[in-house]
């Protein structure tokens, strides 16, 4: 029964990084592409970077798909590092 217990607790885990990471991540970045496209705001005068509607992307927007973008990038960085140096870091 022990063995049983060892490998649901095993099973568990993979599937929750799996979900994490996954779906996790990429969910992540939609979000921060849908903060870019939520709450538009009319582009100034002479703006040349505004959307076909003549709307650019709030300041509030900007922050949060900021926010989204650099955990997204960090939680890549860190897989990299772990693919790499895993040996090392978990010895």
């Amino acid at each position: 029964m022990d063995i049983v217990m060892k490998t649901v607790n095993a099973l568990w885990q993979v599937i929750a990084v799996g979900l994490l990471l996954g779906a996790g991540l990429p969910a992540l970045f939609s979000l921060g592409m849908r903060s870019l496209e939520r709450g538009r705001v009319p582009a100034p005068a002479g703006v040349t970077t505004a959307s076909a509607d003549g709307t650019v992307a709030s300041t509030s927007g900007k922050i949060g798909a900021g926010i989204c973008f650099a955990v997204t990038i960090l939680a890549v960085l860190f897989g990299i590092v772990v693919i790499i140096f895993g040996k090392q870091l978990f010895h």
